[in-house]
């Protein structure tokens, strides 16, 4: 029988258990669990294969006398030295109604109701109570003293009749053996991993021993007799198999959580998070914590086995998102992941709750479809990339878990026997998928840092690129100053000569001063906004008044065909400010420019200057062309000019500087736009560039 859940096998629920004399007792805590990504995807398939639970072979036709006693002077000469299965040495009988005590039970086998059983077969996942009858034959000169060990370790109620007399007559000739892990580790008959219990038996005669299972979960059972040596020899390799079990899933989660940290790489701490839950979902569901908690009730064990589970699965979901690299390729996808680990953790109290009916559900579905979307992505990553192997280990991982995974559903619902394998199949196939996904992860670190490497040299080479071209460039504006101070000079001279009279010549040398000033204040602009990308231009805050502020803003447009269009509106003009007034007045004053520029030519430009309570707000509104969406989230690129500025000249350096002294004062830039309907700039300053 078994319980498996996250890691194995599919668990249930039960509303209450029998007590051990078959009558029914009060409610226990229900058991809760979840399954483990790697575990579901084979889920439908296995489900429908077996169905949630096979039918039972067909009885042997002779009946209850067909069950042929166990001989343990056969056990001591087995393949097994000393141990023997109790298959094909027992018979069931189903209790659908939860209702048979012992007596019935007595009774039922008296009138051969029993079904003797050639083999121990999973029943899937049931609410019936089970019982079975193990017949036991010690010969003449065999031992008296015997183990029987029940398999596995994370069952419910196990409640052994043993005979008391020679020919028991009724339930009063039993005494009742009490195990399962509801039964506190400190007071189990033998303190194991699985459930054992002595027996000594009586010479020359064969005796019969009554089970009864009361689960919650898709019911497992095996059953096998030891001689108390070979028990002993048989714990040996038991417990060196868990061992390195557990050992290699410690050192893996020690190990990558150390690299992981190092590194600062999601994918590999999310995959240490997945192991450490694989590590703490064996350690519960297998019987070896149970030293560490011996007075622990049933909950604890449920409590730990039900979180590690959710755990595990917000683990595996962290590990796709990053391993898959969902934020970049499937951002809506990511979002999902992200959302169902939440869940998932969200999740944890319901395991010891009854809303685990409800949460334990819909997170099997969704990990079934989480796996399933990472099996073909994974895939996918593998078709298109031969290059990278990467990819190939994730995929031979996912598959050996399904492989343990088919197997171990296989064995629950019947369709392969239960003690067809030593071990848990999944237990294995588990250690061999975190070894092959670590050794994936390893070969992706290893290509990350080669990439990292490649990428910090081609920004170095790139970096030192950008500064000689940022060196040429200012010196290049730099000596431009010179020659256009002399071009304008030259044709303040001429106009002042008064050699030239005549008014078509008279307009051509003030194209000619205008064209220079503008090619000044050009050159101007490409080197301050270049100091202020390399934070070599150092604001000076002085004191000054909003009034003041927008006076010399906007003090460029006075006497123009512009300042008709300009309305402007200083709701505090004495609000004190501390601020570069020079360099703000710029970022003002380009706002203003294009506004005029891209809006219509009778449209006016609406300024507003304001204390808003926490700061000031500067904001400046048109009706022009407007922008896009996308268009709005680059404003303030250097060079970027929307779609709306197409035939309007321009250099795309304007917002940038006017981004970069708004920065430079710790106030931000935004914007808000509609096509076709205008624009809405709005500086913000804080209180501490208004201060007084």
């Amino acid at each position: 029988m078994a319980k498996h859940a996250i890691f194995g096998r599919w668990g249930g629920q039960s509303a209450g258990h029998g007590r051990g004399d078959g009558r029914r007792g009060t409610a226990t805590p229900a058991r809760r669990r979840v399954r483990c990504p790697a575990l579901l995807v084979m889920l439908a398939a296995v489900l429908w294969l077996a169905g949630t639970a096979p039918a039972p072979a067909a009885p042997t036709p002779q009946g209850v006398d067909a069950v042929t006693p166990l001989r343990l002077d056969a056990a001591l000469s087995g393949p097994a030295k000393g141990g023997a299965t109790l298959a094909g040495h027992f018979a069931r009988l189903v209790d659908a109604d939860r209702s048979l005590e012992f007596a019935d039970v007595l009774r039922a086998d008296a009138a051969g109701r029993f079904e003797p059983r050639a083999d121990f077969r999973g029943v899937g996942q049931t609410r019936d109570v089970h019982w079975y009858r193990f017949d036991l034959l010690r010969p003449p000169g065999a031992p008296a003293d015997w183990i029987l060990e029940l398999g596995e370790a994370y069952i419910d109620h196990l409640d052994l009749y043993i005979p008391t007399t020679a020919k028991p007559d009724g339930p009063a000739g039993y005494r009742v053996v009490r195990m399962g892990d509801f039964v506190p580790y400190s007071q189990r008959p033998m303190r194991t991993r699985l459930h054992a219990t002595p027996l000594t038996l009586p010479e020359g005669r064969s005796v019969s021993l009554y089970l009864r299972v009361d689960s919650i979960s898709a019911i497992r059972l095996s059953a096998r007799v030891w001689s108390p040596v070979a028990y002993a020899g048989h714990q040996t390799p038991d417990l060196l198999f868990q061992g390195l079990f557990f050992g290699v899933l410690g050192i893996l989660t020690l190990g990558y959580l150390a690299l992981g940290l190092l590194l600062r790489d999601g994918a590999l701490l999310s995959y240490t998070s997945y192991v450490g839950t694989v590590f703490s979902y064996y350690l519960f569901a297998n019987g070896v914590a149970a030293p560490l908690l011996p007075d622990a009730p049933g909950w604890v064990m449920n409590l730990a086995v039900g979180s590690s589970g959710f755990l595990g699965f917000a683990a595996a979901l962290s590990m796709w998102d990053h391993i898959l690299d969902l934020r970049t390729r499937a951002p809506r996808l990511g979002r999902c992941f992200r959302g169902l680990a939440l869940l998932a953790v969200l999740a944890i109290p319901t395991a010891v709750s009854p809303l685990y009916a409800i949460t334990n559900p819909v997170m099997t579905l969704s990990a079934l479809a989480v796996i399933v979307i990472a099996l073909v992505l994974t895939a996918r990553m593998v078709w298109l990339d031969r290059s990278d192997l990467s990819p190939r280990f994730y995929l031979a991982s996912t598959l050996a878990s399904l492989a343990g995974l088919l197997l171990t559903q296989l064995s629950l619902r019947g369709a392969l026997p239960a003690d067809f394998a030593i071990a848990d199949p999944y237990q294995i196939a588990s250690m061999l998928a975190v070894l092959i996904l670590g050794i994936g992860l390893t070969l992706r670190i290893g290509r990350l840092q080669a990439e990292r490497l490649r990428a910090r040299q081609e920004s170095a080479f790139a970096t030192k690129r950008a500064e000689d071209q940022r060196t040429f460039v200012a010196m290049l504006s730099h000596e431009f100053r010179t020659p256009l101070a002399s071009i304008d000079s030259a044709a303040q001279m001429i106009e002042l000569s008064g050699t030239v009279r005549e008014p078509s010549a008279l307009t051509r040398l003030q194209r000619i001063r205008t064209t220079t000033r503008k090619m000044v204040e050009l050159v101007e602009l490409f080197l301050s906004a270049d100091a202020l990308d390399q934070g070599a231009l150092a604001l000076k805050p002085e004191p000054v008044t909003l009034g003041l502020l927008m006076e010399e803003a906007l003090g460029g447009i006075a006497g123009t065909e512009a300042e008709a269009r300009v309305v402007i509106a200083v709701a505090a003009p004495d609000r004190p400010l501390c601020v570069d007034a020079p360099f703000l007045g710029v970022a003002v004053g380009n706002l203003v420019q294009n506004a005029l520029r891209y809006s219509p030519p009778e449209s006016p430009v609406r300024v507003i200057a304001e204390d808003d309570g926490g700061g000031v707000v500067i904001r400046v509104a048109d009706q022009g062309r407007g922008m896009s969406g996308d268009e709005v989230e680059r404003i303030g690129s250097i060079y970027f000019r929307a779609s709306s500025s197409r035939g309007t000249k321009g250099s795309g350096l304007g917002l940038y500087m006017t981004q970069k002294i708004v920065t430079a004062h710790g106030g931000t830039l935004t914007v808000e736009s509609v096509r076709d309907e205008g624009s809405v700039f709005t500086i913000r300053l804080p209180d501490t560039a208004a201060a007084q």
